[in-house]
């Protein structure tokens, strides 16, 4: 009965997946036909501007590469960002002296107002760039690619479209003057990162790993409802939320894992989270465990220098884990598989300290049919239910101790 309601749910996704990609298509001809009554537009030579929209996680696997689009082949041009409000405080406190100015885009008013973005498209129109890069690997035709049209350069470049709808990437990639190919399909992201900046700008970070080089700063916007003061010793942070349930481990294996956790270590867990829904999730935990909730109660900042400092990070397939990849912290990823290849398949990548967890269904597949394309409609909710607290526990010692 499982295994048929399990099938039902993704039989139901990917019939809404379908039907969402031809009504995508039909809105991004109303935004063409919208951005064609824009004013004529006037190019500046050496004027660029770097379109980055998507989220946090993705930025902190691309952070690495920003300065280097001011190098080799692009020096001398003057740089604008193009980059989601979401992560500006990150920006801000550790790349804001890479680029010499940004435009911020809060995605949800983009998406929800028409005016928003007729006044955004206006400024891209104004701006006179004469070239645009486009570099993220999968690319939203409303979104990256109506702002590139928006701007109007002469050139355009960007990476090949790697959605998993062929129709949006046929349409995407037909808008850029010149494609971006790197080598390898299934490379990680902060990997492919390195390879388009390569290619495109000529220079690459030289780093193996994604990597905050910055000295965070200091807990000055600690609030005091969060905590008696920040924490000046050893803590474990927990990550308990993400941004779709399929990605979200259960409470009840939240819990068991902080009790078999705090029977083992006695230093300090910190509950993290921005949403309502993980708030009352960390709430939850903490009457039951006694470990401490700090969610919805810090900036982005706050969060990276607890992470910086930390023992360890358990969380979610979210930008958690990249935070502590880019501090080299002791990491715990409870994934489901979803676009593994991409942003969670960290050893795999040859980036250490960071070892992932993956549900039974999605191993007892890869192990039958190797590497393969796993998207959002593969997945279901209960899938993460069966990872247990006693193999967390476990693949924490072992990173821990050096164990691979």
């Amino acid at each position: 009965m499982a295994s048929l309601i399990r099938e039902l749910s993704l039989l139901k996704r990917r019939w809404k997946d379908r039907r969402d990609a031809s009504r995508v298509i039909e809105r991004f001809d109303e935004a063409r036909v919208q951005i064609a009554s824009l004013p004529e537009p006037k190019p500046t030579p050496r004027r660029l501007l770097l379109i980055r929209l998507d989220d946090i996680g993705d930025y902190l696997l691309f952070r690495n590469q920003l300065s280097m689009y001011s190098a080799a082949r692009w020096a001398g041009h003057t740089i604008t960002l193009l980059g989601n409000l979401s992560w500006r405080p990150l920006f801000e406190t550790y790349d804001a002296n890479t680029v010499p100015q940004a435009i911020w885009v809060n995605k949800s008013q983009y998406l929800e107002s028409p005016a928003y973005r007729a006044e955004l498209w206006m400024r891209l129109r104004e701006g006179g760039f004469d070239t645009v890069i486009a570099p993220s690997r999968t690319r939203p035709l409303l979104l990256d690619d109506a702002c590139m049209l928006a701007a109007a350069p002469r050139h355009a470049i960007g990476a090949r479209n790697e959605h998993v709808h062929p129709s949006w990437s046929r349409a995407s990639d037909a808008l850029y003057q010149e494609h971006i190919e790197v080598s390898r399909a299934r490379l990680h992201e902060f990997h492919f990162n390195a390879e388009f900046a390569h290619r495109c700008a000529g220079a690459s970070f030289g780093g193996s790993r994604p990597m905050i080089e910055a000295v965070a700063p200091p807990f000055a916007a600690w609030p005091p409802e969060a905590a008696a003061s920040p924490p000046d010793g050893p803590h474990m942070v927990c990550f308990i939320g993400a941004n779709t349930r399929s990605k979200r481990w259960p409470l009840h294996r939240w819990i068991a894992f902080i009790k078999l956790y705090a029977g083992h270590y006695s230093h300090r867990i910190l509950l993290a989270g921005q949403s309502q829904t993980e708030v009352r999730m960390a709430q939850s935990i903490e009457r039951a465990t006694g470990a401490q909730s700090i969610a919805g109660r810090l900036g982005l900042p706050e969060l990276s220098r607890l992470v910086a400092g930390a023992e360890a990070v358990v969380t979610n397939d979210t930008m958690a884990a990249h935070l502590g990849a880019s501090f080299n912290r002791p990491t715990i990823i409870i994934a489901n598989g979803v676009n593994y290849f991409r942003f969670t398949d960290y050893e795999r990548a040859g980036i250490a300290n960071v070892s992932t967890l993956y549900p039974e269904a999605f191993e007892r597949r890869r192990l039958k049919e190797g590497d393969f394309p796993y998207g959002w409609s593969d997945a279901v909710s209960a899938d993460l239910a069966s990872i247990t607290p006693a193999r967390v526990l476990a693949a924490l010692q072992r990173l821990r101790q050096g164990v691979s």
